[in-house]
């Protein structure tokens, strides 16, 4: 397990570290599969806040804690990755049972940002639009409700593609701004 921590407004301390790395042991003791922690301590006036990141079997897991004590913050965020991690080891159980090993397949999904236009009220049919950011996702095959877990165990993922395996087709999940999560199937033509 890679571990690291960041301060912002606030002064790492040896004992402010070790107290971060004895509580992310007794995370990794009751669930095995955490392969990367970042770790962000930040002081706002009088407001102490943690956040987690932690990447755990292929998924992120996010979590903050917001007190007036720097310790009572990283505990509450342990606390509740606790209970993310539990809850999220049930129903990897559960769906082992359920389905047993079944095979699952990736396919590659191209995202791009474009830099389109909107001062000119019409544009040239030379005119093509600038790529700003060019991205490539890997769609996992995973049922919606598993879909909808790892939408909610990470708060800041605003879209997953993923592949339906009830279908075997290309889905994708979004939260609103509202904080609601929408679900996009395709329909059979």
């Amino acid at each position: 397990m890679q571990v690291s921590i960041t301060g912002h407004h606030v002064e790492l301390t040896d004992a402010m570290k070790s107290y971060v790395n004895d509580k992310l042991q007794h995370l990794k003791h009751s669930f095995d599969h955490v392969v990367d922690v970042h770790v962000v301590l930040s002081v706002e006036k009088f407001r102490h806040s943690c956040e987690v990141t932690m990447q755990v079997s292929g998924i992120n897991i996010h979590g903050s804690h917001e007190t007036d004590n720097m310790y009572a913050s990283i505990d509450g965020v342990m606390d509740k990755l606790n209970r993310q991690l539990k809850r999220y080891r049930a129903k990897l159980r559960k769906r082992q049972t359920q389905h047993g090993q079944r095979q699952t397949r990736e396919i590659k999904v191209s995202h791009r940002v474009l830099d389109v236009k909107i001062d000119q009220e019409e544009l040239a049919e030379s005119d093509t639009p600038n790529v700003l950011n060019h991205e490539t996702l890997e769609a996992h095959t995973m049922s919606v409700d598993e879909a909808v877990m790892q939408m909610e165990l990470n708060d800041k993922q605003n879209v997953l593609l993923f592949t339906n395996a009830e279908s075997s087709a290309l889905n994708a999940l979004y939260r609103r701004s509202d904080g609601s999560l929408n679900w996009i199937e395709p329909e059979s033509a």
